[in-house]
């Protein structure tokens, strides 16, 4: 069965509804998908994927998800690197994959920043100001990319 695009919906961790809460108040992001963008990119870097069944809230459209022009982008590179050797993957009808490999990238990108929260004892959004400096950091700056270089390491078959 194919589900439509427009009936595509993300989802947020329930338990960690309260940290969301906090990075929208406290580090200015200004919606939820931006918070489940960042998180995901934060959760893909530490490598960690984190399953979880209960949501939070309502579920995120997948139009509203894919609103600024990258993020269609790192939900697609996010899933053609994890299922690398399955080009598929890519495929339309698989977008309830791709969705699902986000989300646990997200609610892993989430756990990581919470732990740091804890360990560092720090408000979160100092914690977010440090991730985004040490990658800056450690990558010595944003540069400009084409996409062959962003897919760089992947093979399709």
């Amino acid at each position: 069965m194919t589900i439509a695009l427009a009936d595509v919906r993300v989802r947020r961790p329930q338990q960690h509804e309260a940290l969301m809460q906090e990075l929208q108040n406290e580090a200015n992001f200004p919606t939820f998908r931006d918070i489940l963008l960042f998180s995901a990119a934060v959760g893909y870097r530490q490598e960690r994927s984190v399953p979880f069944s209960a949501a939070a809230g309502d579920p995120i459209r997948y139009e509203t998800l894919t609103g600024p022009a990258f993020s269609d982008t790192l939900v697609s590179m996010i899933a053609a690197n994890v299922v690398a050797e399955d080009p598929e993957i890519m495929d339309a009808v698989r977008i309830e994959e791709r969705i699902k490999i986000f989300e646990e990238y997200a609610n892993g990108g989430l756990e990581f920043i919470q732990e740091q929260v804890n360990v560092r004892h720090q408000p979160a959004a100092l914690v977010v100001v440090d991730l985004v400096a040490e990658a800056f950091t450690e990558s010595g700056g944003a540069k400009p990319v084409s996409v062959d270089e962003l897919l760089s390491g992947v093979t399709w078959g």
